[in-house]
């Protein structure tokens, strides 16, 4: 029973000692500041292709991405007009420091709900994960091209069911306002 007494009051105080101490807070890193890019009110316009994300046409709107208080995430607000009609969405940009990549989640009032991973090398961007729609999965992949002095952006993206066949989805470009 004395032993029992001594093991508690030792994990007792070891227990303190931890509660006590104040995690660290993180600051963001270099990874962070380079969602930075992504900052500011932008004009998008492309074409829509026909296949699994839906019909072909013209696709025009707008994005306001501001950082979210504390600077480890970018917001993605956009609008605009496609071959499905109007429709707006949020978008949020990160960086998982764990696993050592760029993080993409997006929602928005068709239904649309994505999710995947960016890979960075310099001016380009690299996403790739799924998109649903309805109860259809779709495999996503797409490259953004930020031209000179971050101020526009190129975007091509491809999509599959099956994740081996690849059909071009959408072509684009954005500028910064």
């Amino acid at each position: 029973m004395r032993r029992l007494a001594v093991v508690i009051a030792a994990l007792s105080i070891q227990a303190g000692a931890v509660i006590a101490q104040k995690p660290e807070i993180p600051k963001p890193g270099p990874e962070h500041q380079r969602l930075g890019a992504f900052v500011g009110n932008w004009t998008f316009e492309g074409e829509m292709k026909p296949g699994p994300m839906g019909p072909a046409g013209k696709v025009t709107g707008t994005d306001r991405i501001d950082w979210v208080p504390g600077n480890f995430f970018v917001q993605r607000l956009y609008q605009g007009n496609g071959p499905m009609g109007e429709a707006q969405g949020l978008e949020i940009f990160g960086y998982d420091a764990i696993k050592k990549v760029y993080t993409s989640n997006s929602f928005d009032s068709i239904g649309m709900r994505g999710s995947g991973t960016m890979m960075v090398n310099g001016n380009t961007w690299s996403l790739s994960g799924t998109v649903t729609i309805g109860t259809t999965v779709v495999h996503d992949r797409c490259t953004l091209d930020f031209g000179a002095g971050n101020t526009t952006l190129t975007v091509k993206c491809e999509g599959s069911v099956d994740g081996k066949s690849w059909l071009p989805t959408f072509e684009g470009k954005a500028t910064k306002k």
